[in-house]
């Protein structure tokens, strides 16, 4: 039976605040390097190696053990947030870009490598570990290159914000745009066309119908300021693929609907089928982990984003989907982490750690 152990929560509480908000000053969003940099000199007693993914940098992995813990160090540029890389705490919230996606589990998973590196000074990391790239860049590279490195690895612990719910299923997701294109005519003549803005709209409103759930509008383009109809509309979208579900018979009612438009093009951009992970040895240990850091039962969910588990998950790995931390806040200008939740994740990750030596 493990030893009981004492953690001194205020020490881990400052550390943890000290680490996250030098790594939201470090921008990431572009270049990946500098923060790679750091975390190697940081985490100097692990011999990570550096793994080339063209045109995108490195990974930073080391590769020990069956049980690999993932994140991705990128984020999503600043967009709206005001001084995105001066971290700012308010009111037992640490804001800043990546605060919760995914620098303040990186910040914990580091203070939590530390606390057990200085409790087990003779012992290897018992993990595998991989910092990687391009994640919230749309190909995710980063997950894809590291899967040629992964021989031997069976479990995968990807951290990402999940309100500490430990998920073993991820939600699907079909992303399609819809170009609309008629004959412009002079705006007070309007009625004399079609108005491309309102037809789209339309098919958006009859796929919702059909399909019987909202679609995501990301993005949508159409008209002039000038005294004119708007000769041609584009619209990103998305809707969610839920359990059991095909992706190629939603694709199919969205397309019915499409083609009673003649003026309107379908065009698939993306799509990832809802996956279930096992649950298995990790899960168990994550679980394990959990009560025993925090008294308490972990809840169970799914992760509603697309995640690099996907492409584990695709290699045969065991994943589980993992962290503390407010997703829908994510990528906006509110983008926060609490101390507790800070404070939380070192928790169980110390916890994983000592759970795995013993």
């Amino acid at each position: 039976m493990e030893r009981t152990e004492v953690l001194n929560i205020k020490d881990i509480e400052n550390k943890v605040k000290e680490e996250v908000k030098k790594l939201i000053s470090i921008p990431s969003h572009r270049n990946f390097v500098p923060i790679l940099e750091y975390i190697e000199n940081r985490l100097s007693y692990i011999p990570f190696e550096k793994q080339e993914v063209p045109e995108k940098g490195y990974n930073l992995i080391y590769i020990t053990s069956e049980i690999l813990i993932n994140t991705h160090v990128d984020t999503v540029p600043p967009i709206s947030m005001k001084d995105p890389f001066h971290p700012k705490e308010i009111n037992g919230k640490i804001y800043g870009r990546g605060a919760a996606d995914t620098k303040g589990l990186l910040a914990s998973l580091i203070i939590a490598l530390d606390l057990f590196k200085e409790r087990n000074p003779d012992k290897e990391i018992p993990v595998s570990i991989a910092l990687t790239v391009d994640e919230e860049q749309n190909t995710a590279l980063g997950s894809e290159y590291l899967l040629k490195k992964l021989d031997g690895i069976k479990y995968a612990l990807v951290l990402e914000p999940t309100y500490g719910k430990i998920c073993s299923k991820q939600m699907g997701t079909l992303e399609f745009s819809l170009e609309v294109e008629t004959p412009s005519y002079h705006a007070s003549e309007f009625e004399k066309g079609e108005n491309t803005v309102k037809i789209a709209c339309e098919i958006l409103n009859e796929i919702e119908d059909k399909l019987k759930r909202p679609v995501n509008i990301l993005h949508i383009h159409g008209g002039w300021k000038l005294y004119l109809t708007p000769k041609k509309t584009s619209v990103l979208a998305e809707v969610k693929v839920f359990e059991n579900e095909n992706i190629k018979d939603i694709e199919k009612k969205i397309k019915n609907v499409v083609k009673n438009y003649p003026q309107a093009r379908y065009i698939l951009e993306d799509a990832e089928n809802f996956l279930t992970f096992k649950k298995g040895k990790l899960f168990n240990l994550l679980e394990k982990s959990y009560k025993e850091a925090l008294d308490k039962s972990p809840e169970e969910g799914i992760m509603p984003s697309w995640t690099d588990a996907a492409n584990f998950a695709r290699a045969g790995i065991e994943c589980v989907i993992f962290g503390f931390g407010n997703l829908a806040d994510s990528h906006t200008e509110r983008e926060h982490i609490t101390v507790e939740e800070l404070v939380n994740n070192v928790k169980v990750f110390y916890k994983f750690l000592s759970i795995l030596t013993h």
